[in-house]
C-alpha cells in the first residue's frame, strides 16, 4: 500500500496546498484544489484514500541490464540510469507501458558504455560507478547519492520523499546549512537562492512577459529546472527535465528542504557529479547542448530602440556612430519596420527599399538585424496566414478550430485584427517558419530577433494562451501545459534551423526573450523589459550570473535599461557593465528618450565613447572565452565562486565577476559612488590600468570615479587586445597585443579563426599556446606553433609586461628548432608605435613588438 503521509510541526493540508498554488493549482472559496476536475481538500490519513496524494512507496526488487536498475510496483517504473561515471538519470513515470523517450532539452544520453555494478538486496539496492555511489531503499522509496570516498552529497528527505496527487509530483530533498543553490535560468534577487539568513527563494517555472520587471518578479521569461548545489568546495546538480509548469523551493517552505516538482509529466531528472562546479555546467550542457560559436560581429556593440524609423532615422544613427568615431557593429529595428505589425512585411512608407538601406548600411561596416515575433494576423492574401492555414501549422483549440487571440496585430492602425500561432512542436510547422526568413535575408538582414515567444498575449489575465489548446508535440498531441515553457525555445529551434538552410555556410545570430533548457543550441537570450533605475542595473548583474551557470553563456540586458528613462550616470555605468556582457546592446522602450551613447551630453559621450573602445579593445579575448564556451559550457561571465569553489567569502557574491579565466571585474553599481569595495580571492592581482599588485584573499577599497571601472588581472593571465577599431571589419591586419601578468609559470590558449563561416568546423582555425617562465633574472615569452589551418592577415605582436626594473637586453627566437637570437633594439615609448620591432619600457611597463611570424617564437628577456 502507498506510504500515508505524516509531517510533524507543520499542516500537511497548508504545506501540500502551497506546493500545488506554486505549479500553477486554484483553490476554491472552500478549500478545494481545482485541476482538470475538483479534488478533496488533503487532510492526514484521508490523503490517500480520498485524494489520491502517494508516497512513493515500497519497491520490490529491480532488473539490472548493466546499466539501468529497473523497478517496477502497481503505482509505476522506475529506471534508474547509469549515463557515465557521473550522471545518473533518474526517471519515474506511471503511463501502464513505456512510451517514446523524448526531450526538448536533452540531445545526448550517449556517454559511452556505463560502467557500473549493482547489488541488489531485499531492502536496498547500491549502484556504484567510479565516482558515485547510489543507494536506493526500497521501502519507502528514497534515492541518495554519495562519492567515492562515500560522502553523502544528495538524498531524498528521509520523512518526504516523492509524493504524487492527479498528474502531478513532488520530490524533497536534504537542503543543508551551508549548501548554495544557484541557476534556473532567469531568475531575479540574489544570484545564492538560499537567500539572506537561508530564507530562502520559492521559484515558479512557467515563461512569462514581465514588462518593467524587479527585483521581485517571478517567473520571468526563460525557465532552466536545473540547479547548481555547491558545499565546502564540492558541486552537484539536478536537472528536473519536465516543461510543465514546475516549481524549486530552496528552503523557503521549509529550511532543511529542497523542493521540486511539476503539475503534469512524468519525474525525470539528472544527478550530475561535479566534484568542480565547472565540470557540473560541461556534463550538464554535455547533455543539452551548447552554445554555437557566434559571429564576431555579434559580440561587437549592437544600437536598438522601439523603435528606430523610418529608414531616415535609421541612417542618422548610423551617420553618427561614424561621424563620433564611437564604435558599433549592428543598428536593430522593433516592430514598426513591419506592415500593421505583421510577421514578414515591411512598411515600405517608412522603408521604401529595405535592401538598398541595408546595403548602405553594410558600406559603413553596419549590419541589421530585425524583430520577428510568432503571431501573423488572420488576414486572408497575407501568405504566412494562408501558407500555415493550408498546412495545418498553427495551434488548435479542443474542439479542432485554430486558435487565435489579440497580439501586436490587434494595435494596428490599419485594419487590426486578431493572430493565430504557429505549432512549433510540430516538425513541419518549424521548417515551414524557417523558410519563411527567406525574403528578410534576402534583403539582408543579418540575424533574427525573436520576441513576444513565452508566448504572449494581449486581454487575457494569464497574458497567454488557454492551458487547453493543443499542440502536436511532435506526433504525440498535447495541451499548453506541456508545451508553454518550451514554446519559445521551438521558435528559436525553427528560426536557427531556418537560417541554417538558407546560409549553410555562415554562422548565424539568434536573439530570444523566453526560452527553456537546451534553448542555448539556437539563441542568445537577453533578459527583457528591465527599468531604468540603479536597482534594476544591479539586478542585471546577478540574473546573467545566473543564466550563464543555467547553460545559457551568450546573455545581455538592455544598456540602460528598457523602460523609462536613466540619467546620464546610470546609463554610463550600466554601458561600463555592458562592456563585460557577452551581448553588449542598448535599448529603450517607445516612451523614453534615446539611449544612444551621445543621448546624455558631451561629458557622457567622452566616458561612454571610451567604454566602447574598451570593449573592442578587448574583442580578441571576449572572442576567445566565447569559443571556450561553446566547447565548454563554462559561461564567460562567471560568479567568483565558479573558479573559487572552497573560498566561502564569494559563494554569495554576485556584484562583481570574472569574465573569462583571468578577468576580475566589479562594475561600480550605485549612484554617486566614490569608492568600490573589491574583493580579490586568493593569489596575486594586478589592476589592469596601473599594474599595482595587490594580495588576494580580502576586500580593498578602489576609489572611482564617473570613468572608472575596476578591473584587476589574475596573476599569470594572458589578456588578448587590439588597438581600436570601429566595427569588426576592421580587425584583420590589425596588431595582437598581448598583456602577461606576472607569474612563475604560466600559460594560455588563443583561439583564432575567420569571425564569421563554419570553416572552422573543419579544421580551418588556429590555435596556439602562449607560455610564460620567470626564472631569476629571466622572463621567457613562448608561444607555440599553430594547430589548425587558418593564418590571419600579416600583422604585428605586441607584447606588454609589467616589470619592476628596465631588462638589459631582448631578444626573439623564431622556428621550432634551433635559431639564431635576434637582439631586438630598445627604442623610446614614443618611437616603437611607429616601428615595426623593438622594446620600450616606461612607468614599469615592457613593451616588446615584432611580427606575428604564425610559428613557434620564443621572446628572451633578461634583467
Amino acid at each position: 500500500m502507498p506510504a500515508t503521509i505524516k509531517r510533524s510541526g507543520t499542516s500537511n493540508r497548508s504545506w501540500l496546498i502551497s506546493k500545488l498554488v506554486a505549479m500553477g493549482f486554484c483553490l476554491s472559496a472552500a478549500g478545494m484544489i481545482l485541476r482538470a476536475g475538483t479534488l478533496p481538500a488533503v487532510n492526514s490519513k484521508e490523503a490517500t484514500a480520498t485524494v489520491g496524494w502517494s508516497s512513493l512507496g515500497a519497491m520490490p526488487a529491480p532488473v539490472w541490464d548493466e546499466k539501468t536498475l529497473r523497478f517496477q510496483n502497481d503505482q509505476g517504473t522506475l529506471a534508474v540510469t547509469v549515463l557515465s561515471d557521473d550522471i545518473v538519470r533518474v526517471h519515474f513515470t506511471r503511463a501502464k507501458s513505456a512510451g517514446r523517450d523524448h526531450s526538448y532539452a536533452v540531445i545526448n544520453r550517449d556517454f559511452g558504455p556505463a560502467k557500473a555494478n549493482a547489488k541488489i538486496g531485499a531492502a536496498a539496492t547500491v549502484l556504484q560507478t567510479a565516482t558515485l555511489t547510489v543507494l536506493i531503499r526500497q521501502n519507502p522509496l528514497r534515492i541518495s547519492f554519495a562519492n567515492a570516498a562515500g560522502e553523502s552529497l544528495d538524498a531524498d528527505d528521509a520523512l518526504h520523499g516523492t509524493v504524487f496527487v492527479g498528474d502531478a509530483f513532488r520530490v524533497a530533498k536534504r537542503l543543508r546549512d551551508d549548501e548554495h543553490v544557484y541557476g534556473f535560468g532567469e531568475k531575479a534577487g540574489q544570484l545564492d537562492k538560499r537567500g539572506w539568513k537561508l530564507g530562502g527563494y520559492d521559484l515558479v517555472m512557467w515563461n512569462s512577459d514581465t514588462y518593467a520587471h524587479d527585483a521581485s518578479t517571478d517567473p520571468m521569461y526563460v525557465s532552466v529546472p536545473f540547479c547548481l548545489i555547491t558545499r565546502q568546495g564540492q558541486a552537484h546538480g539536478i536537472f528536473l527535465d519536465n516543461t510543465w509548469r514546475s516549481f524549486f523551493d530552496v528552503g523557503h517552505e521549509e529550511a532543511g528542504l529542497l523542493t521540486f516538482g511539476a503539475a503534469g509529466g512524468d519525474l525525470d531528472y539528472y544527478f550530475i557529479n561535479g566534484p568542480d562546479p565547472k565540470k557540473v555546467i560541461e556534463r550538464y550542457t554535455a547533455l543539452t547542448g551548447r552554445v554555437p560559436l557566434p559571429p564576431r560581429w555579434s559580440l561587437g556593440y549592437n544600437q536598438c530602440r522601439y523603435s528606430y524609423y523610418p529608414e531616415s532615422r535609421v541612417r542618422l544613427v548610423a551617420d553618427t556612430f561614424r561621424e563620433e568615431k564611437i564604435p558599433a557593429d549592428v543598428i536593430w529595428l522593433d516592430i514598426h519596420y513591419l506592415d500593421n505589425y505583421k510577421p514578414f512585411t515591411w512598411n515600405h512608407e517608412r522603408f521604401p527599399d529595405p535592401k538598398k538601406m541595408i546595403s548602405d548600411l553594410r558600406a559603413q561596416h553596419f549590419r541589421v538585424v530585425s524583430i520577428l515575433d510568432p503571431h501573423p494576423k488572420v488576414e486572408k492574401g497575407y501568405t504566412p496566414y494562408d501558407e500555415g492555414m493550408a498546412g495545418n501549422y498553427f495551434v488548435k483549440n479542443p474542439d479542432g478550430s485554430v486558435y487565435e487571440a489579440p497580439v501586436w496585430p490587434s494595435q494596428a492602425r490599419e485594419n487590426p485584427g486578431p493572430s493565430v500561432f504557429p505549432d512549433f512542436s510540430k516538425p513541419a510547422a518549424r521548417q515551414w517558419w524557417g523558410s519563411l526568413y527567406r525574403g528578410l535575408i534576402d534583403v539582408g538582414i543579418a540575424g533574427i530577433w525573436n520576441d513576444m515567444d513565452e508566448p504572449a498575449v494581449f486581454d487575457t489575465p494569464t497574458g497567454t494562451m488557454p492551458l487547453d489548446v493543443v499542440f502536436d508535440n511532435e506526433g504525440q498531441p498535447t495541451t499548453h501545459r506541456e508545451i508553454h515553457n518550451v514554446y519559445g525555445q521551438l521558435m528559436s529551434h525553427a528560426t536557427f534551423e531556418g537560417l541554417s538552410r538558407l546560409r549553410p555556410n555562415e554562422r548565424l545570430f539568434v536573439l530570444t526573450r523566453a526560452s527553456f533548457a537546451g534553448g542555448q543550441r539556437y539563441a542568445a537570450i537577453w533578459t527583457g523589459d528591465s527599468t531604468s533605475d540603479w536597482s534594476s542595473l544591479r539586478q542585471s548583474v546577478a540574473t546573467l550570473l545566473g543564466l550563464g551557470l543555467s547553460g545559457f553563456p551568450l546573455v545581455g540586458s538592455d544598456i540602460g535599461g528598457f523602460a523609462g528613462a536613466p540619467s546620464g550616470e546610470l546609463y554610463t555605468r550600466w554601458l561600463q557593465f555592458g562592456v563585460f556582457s557577452p551581448f553588449m546592446r542598448a535599448h529603450s522602450d517607445s516612451k523614453s528618450p534615446g539611449k544612444e551613447p551621445w543621448a546624455f551630453g558631451y561629458r557622457y559621450e567622452a566616458i561612454n565613447k571610451r567604454a566602447i573602445e574598451l570593449r573592442y579593445e578587448l574583442l580578441p579575448y571576449i572572442y576567445n572565452v566565447m569559443e571556450r564556451a561553446s566547447e565548454t559550457g563554462v559561461p564567460a561571465l562567471r560568479p567568483l565562486f565558479l573558479e573559487f569553489p572552497e573560498d566561502e567569502h564569494v559563494a554569495g557574491l554576485d556584484d562583481e565577476f570574472l569574465f573569462g579565466d583571468d578577468l576580475l571585474v566589479a562594475p561600480v553599481l550605485h549612484e554617486g559612488a566614490t569608492e568600490r569595495e573589491v574583493y580579490l580571492p586568493t593569489g596575486d592581482w594586478y589592476d589592469y590600468w596601473t599594474g599595482r599588485q595587490f594580495a588576494g584573499g580580502r576586500a580593498i577599497h578602489v576609489p572611482v570615479t564617473l570613468d572608472s571601472i575596476p578591473i584587476f588581472v589574475r596573476s599569470g593571465g594572458f589578456i588578448f587586445r587590439q588597438p581600436v577599431v570601429q566595427s569588426t571589419d576592421e580587425m584583420p591586419g590589425n596588431a595582437l597585443e598581448v598583456l602577461v601578468a606576472p607569474a612563475k609559470e604560466s600559460e594560455s590558449t588563443l583561439y583564432e579563426d575567420d569571425g564569421e563561416s563554419l570553416a572552422y568546423r573543419n579544421g580551418n582555425s588556429m590555435k596556439r599556446q602562449f607560455r610564460q617562465v620567470r626564472d631569476g633574472q629571466r622572463t621567457t615569452i613562448e608561444i607555440s606553433a599553430p594547430e589548425g589551418s587558418y593564418r590571419p592577415a600579416a600583422r604585428s605582436l605586441v607584447l606588454e609586461l609589467w616589470s619592476g626594473d628596465e631588462p638589459k637586453n631582448v631578444s626573439l627566437e623564431i622556428g621550432a628548432g634551433p635559431s639564431q637570437k635576434t637582439v631586438l633594439p630598445h627604442l623610446t615609448p614614443d618611437t616603437i608605435t611607429t616601428s615595426t620591432s623593438g622594446w620600450s619600457f616606461a612607468n614599469g611597463r615592457l613593451t616588446v613588438k615584432g611580427a606575428d611570424h604564425f610559428e613557434p617564437m620564443r621572446f628572451n628577456i633578461e634583467n
